[in-house]
């Protein structure tokens, strides 16, 4: 009966399958004594020669509370700096310079673009390389943040129940200060890499001017392009039953798109209604639009992604519908009726799918005057190598004749997904499963964007993984309010990066 009882309790508090360790009660005690929870950032392995937990812990999390404290909102600022440039990348760029300044083996580059706006290159030279180089990057600048919706200021750090907020301490400031301490250990074993070790932080991935990777690529390719692969974010690490349960690394990602759809009718004075108001078309299109859905599709990612994925699935008809979705003998009917079951997660259906979401509606001046046009704008994220073209028509035919629907920008091709059997994505499996054996590792196509996709497009495999492991509930809050990263996370993905780095660019 106690062993029953410790296991449902067990589960209740959310540790893994085991037996808890609990002590022992007094003689002829009835009471069962408090069970350990168990702490899900743990390592199962020793941690690497050299690597100090703590220290890196502590530094890691210092270094991030600096890159915080750094605004480099990218784009509209609800609380703007006077002396503060859009993007301010310039200025972070500079700080990791200085993080750097003497570290033996490391050559480091700040790119000023103009208008406060630069890119960062650092590059850790092996004594005797006999390999290419690995790229490890992530972006500078974030998105904004309203802070009359934070519980404290978005750019002045702060620690609640164990955590660290701040705007960026995930989408990306924290991977890069987990990159800079992984960065740091490799330096000093300089000797025995077999790799240079490059590190890129960019401006712009948030949008915008073209002053990032692709302004990198076209202007400073040399100073990274013979990288054979690169680490950037893009995939996750996820939590839940309190225990890291998987890592899922990006190998591809949907494509951005912007779609417009305007209407026109006749404008007046409000107290004259018209038949053809601009804004009740396009309302009534809109509608239409947000209610339409491309049909589901698999590419070789997301069919990998499913067939791993559901061994991880606690609910059986969910399991089904996986299993259903990779069975190459699926007939389309049933194909279509399991897409849907697992499209009633918001994420899945974004990833089965190109999708377009209502993000902007524009119209209308005075309250008094009826609007002579109305705009709505749609960001399509499309499946790598669907029909853009042919989307944008489905759209159109969903929203009727009453609107024009038109895309934003020219086609563009999709990059290759990165393969699975390149040496770091090896290492990021082995790293995985050192840490948290049993960790599921699946490949993964984002829905957003990364800078990823340019790296692809330029030839270099790319993965992408925000290191730091997440429960669900904390990852939803990126690019939202109370952004927050727990700080037994950063640590985590520290020594995380550190043993991907030594197991591809380390002695054999």
């Amino acid at each position: 009966m106690f062993r029953t009882c410790s296991i449902v309790l067990t589960l209740l508090l959310g540790s893994a399958c085991a037996t808890p360790h609990v002590n022992e009660p007094a003689a002829g005690s009835s009471v069962i004594p408090p069970l350990r929870a168990v702490d899900p950032f743990a390592v199962a392995a020793d941690a690497p020669d050299g690597f100090d937990r703590e220290a890196v812990a502590a530094r890691t999390r210092a270094r991030l509370e600096a890159l915080v404290a750094i605004n480099t909102t990218n784009g509209a600022d609800p609380r703007p700096e006077p002396e503060r440039p859009d993007g301010n990348e310039l200025a972070m760029a500079r700080w990791f310079e200085q993080q750097l300044a003497g570290m033996p083996g490391v050559e480091t580059h700040v790119l000023d673009v103009g208008n406060g706006r630069g890119n960062f290159v650092a590059r850790l030279r092996a004594n005797a390389p006999s390999e290419r180089p690995v790229l490890i990057l992530g972006h500078m600048d974030v998105v904004g943040a309203d802070p009359a919706r934070w519980e404290s200021d978005p750019f002045v750090p702060a620690e609640r129940d164990g955590y660290l907020y701040g705007r960026g301490v995930i989408d990306c400031k924290g991977p890069l200060a987990v990159e800079l301490a992984a960065f740091e250990y490799l330096a000093a074993r300089r000797d025995s890499l077999r790799r240079d070790i490059i590190l890129l932080a960019t401006a712009a991935e948030e949008g915008g001017d073209s002053v990032g990777v692709a302004w990198m690529l076209e202007h400073h390719a040399a100073l990274f392009d013979d990288a054979e692969f690169a680490l950037n974010e893009g995939g996750r690490v996820r939590l839940s039953d309190g225990r890291v349960r998987s890592v899922n690394i990006q190998t591809t990602e949907k494509v951005y798109y912007e779609v417009q759809l305007v209407a026109e009718g006749t404008s007046g004075h409000g107290s004259v209604p018209q038949v053809d108001n601009a804004l009740a078309k396009l309302a009534r299109a809109t509608a239409r639009v947000h209610d339409w859905r491309a049909p589901a599709q698999l590419n070789d990612t997301t069919r990998e992604y499913y067939r791993r994925q559901q061994a991880l699935e606690l609910d059986e008809r969910r399991r089904s519908a996986m299993l259903t979705l990779v069975d190459p003998a699926t007939q389309p009917d049933a194909f279509h009726k399991a897409a849907d079951l697992l499209a009633e997660d918001p994420l899945d259906n974004a990833v089965l799918r190109s999708a377009a979401a209502l993000t902007m509606l524009q119209g209308g001046f005075r309250a008094n005057v009826i609007p002579g046009e109305g705009r709505a704008t749609f960001n399509l994220r499309i499946l790598p190598g669907a029909d853009v073209d042919a989307l944008v028509a489905a759209m159109q035919i969903a929203a009727g004749p009453d609107v024009s629907v038109t895309l934003s920008s020219e086609p563009q091709a999709s990059p290759p997904p990165s393969p699975v059997d390149t040496a770091l994505f090896q290492a990021m499996e082995q790293a995985a499963e050192e840490m948290a054996p049993g960790v599921a590792v699946l490949p993964f196509m984002s829905t957003g964007a990364t800078d990823g996709a340019a790296l692809r497009e330029a030839g270099i495999p790319t993965y992408g993984l925000l290191p730091i492991p997440l429960r669900d509930e904390d990852e939803l809050r990126m690019h939202g309010d109370n952004e927050r990263v727990p700080l037994a996370g950063l640590a985590w993905g520290a020594e995380y990066v550190t043993r991907v780095l030594l197991g591809v660019a380390g002695p054999r």
